[in-house]
């Protein structure tokens, strides 16, 4: 009786209910917030992988191989993923064809799969560069680095290319691309298997490695500090205030890592969350909230240039430089061009005082 109560729901939705039904004020609203997100996680990233690639400070980081890979797939996000998915909620149909759906589909997948596995990947690195300074050079090589990268976006394509060879569908995550039948989300499966599995190899492992490498980190930092305070003479040691100040400068980095794992869990965990409901109740649960859930996932890559480049100091510093550079050379322009015009003038003057001489004459 609850198969035929499923499949009398999903023939209802197919049939009669849009996918994404929301009032109308909250549809105005939030398409202004979707459209301000995918203007700014463009700008963000895009910044980001001009600065990285044209900075010779960041381009001698390791670890700016991760954040130009990490600003591809958000990049990505906004050009092929969300475009549609404003479209969706505007008009609560899917309008960009069926061909397109599953490339929405899978590009979704792929895209968020790879950002969420290069936070990761970030976590980790950080790690070693605290805990192990003197060996990370020789850990973390750029050639290293890269072929982390590839691995990265290997992993996230071999989940992503799973529905494709009939393991679930899209339309069973990103539910504005159309409707979740109810052969694709069977609880008893090779589908139930593979809801669990997306949602715990992704998020679930990403989550639990960032909160312990961070934890980690703290850890490493404390030590360091007391070891610090332990080897300096008493007679050396500065004041209270000067050496809080200081700790509050080491801790900087680590409140970052702190800042990136609540927005992390902001973003992602709605969608989670809602997917844990789904497959420990084996429905989908019916409403936009998928949709919405999936739009607030959208927005860490919109979060992600501002946490993990601008809060670096190298990379403020990166961009400074890169503007005072810039800067100059308008000078430089400029003032060229105030000489050029300069001297014009003066031609100018000496052709028209040669021409009242030839006159007079």
């Amino acid at each position: 009786m609850n198969g035929t109560v499923m499949v009398k729901n999903f023939t209802e939705s197919e049939d009669n209910v849009k996918l994404v039904n929301l009032p109308h004020g909250w549809t105005i609203l939030i398409m202004i917030i979707m459209i301000f997100v995918l203007a700014l996680t463009m700008i963000g990233n895009i910044t980001v992988m001009i600065v990285v690639r044209y900075s010779r400070a960041l381009n001698s980081i390791v670890n700016s191989h991760f954040l130009f890979s990490l600003s591809i797939a958000d990049l990505l996000v906004a050009i092929l993923v969300m475009p549609c998915a404003v479209d969706a909620v505007h008009s609560g149909w899917w309008r960009c064809g069926k061909i397109w759906g599953i490339c929405n589909g899978f590009s979704t997948f792929l895209f968020c799969i790879s950002s969420i596995m290069h936070l990761m990947m970030l976590s980790i690195d950080r790690y070693l560069a605290v805990a192990r300074p003197l060996f990370y050079p020789l850990e973390m090589t750029k050639s290293r680095a890269i072929c982390l990268c590839f691995v990265l976006w290997g992993y996230s394509a071999v989940w992503a290319f799973l529905p494709l060879f009939g393991v679930s569908s899209y339309e069973c995550f990103v539910t504005y691309i159309g409707t979740c039948k109810v052969e694709d989300w069977s609880r008893y499966g090779l589908n139930f298997a593979f809801a669990i599995s997306v949602v715990s190899g992704t998020y679930g492992v990403a989550l639990m490695t960032m909160v312990y490498v961070y934890w980690k980190i703290a850890r490493v930092i404390r030590s360091q500090l007391q070891r610090i305070e332990d080897v300096t003479p008493s007679t050396q040691r500065q004041p209270v205030n000067n050496r809080e100040s200081r700790k509050l400068k080491r801790n900087k980095g680590l409140a970052t890592l702190i800042i990136v794992t609540l927005v992390y869990l902001i973003c992602w965990s709605p969608f989670c969350i809602l997917l844990f409901v789904e497959i420990g109740t084996g429905q989908k649960v019916e409403g936009p909230y998928g949709a919405l859930a999936m739009l607030v996932g959208f927005m860490n890559s919109c979060c992600n240039p501002i946490i993990y480049s601008i809060k670096y100091r190298r990379f403020r510093r990166a961009v400074f430089s890169m503007l005072g550079k810039t800067t100059l050379v308008m000078k430089f322009s400029i003032s060229n061009a105030g000489m050029a015009s300069m001297a014009l003038e003066n031609n100018a003057r000496r052709v028209e005082t040669i021409r009242r001489k030839d006159s007079s004459l």
